[in-house]
């Protein structure tokens, strides 16, 4: 798994191989950043935005990197589309 942080936003990017053919599949899950003000500095709580789920349809990757860079464009065009996601409050 691969976490990468886009502004406001982590997102965890994985793959997963298919037993049956040897594909790859993506997976995204992308959670906002909340800070949390109860004394404790540093502290954060990662709020759930978008759950991890099979992105990129139907598409069987050749190889886990492929998977990983497919799921990082799914991310992607779903940060973009204004109403895809909820905002962090």
């Amino acid at each position: 798994m691969h976490t990468e942080r886009l502004g406001h936003y982590e997102v965890e990017l994985s793959a997963r191989q298919f037993i049956h053919n040897g594909g790859w599949a993506a997976f995204a899950a992308i959670h906002g950043r909340r800070e949390e003000h109860d004394g404790h500095e540093g502290h954060a709580e990662r709020a759930a935005v978008f759950p991890e789920q099979r992105v990129a349809g139907e598409t069987v990757f050749a190889s886990e990197a492929a998977a990983i860079a497919g799921a990082r464009k799914a991310a992607l065009a779903m940060l973009g589309q204004p109403g895809a996601i909820n905002p962090p409050r």
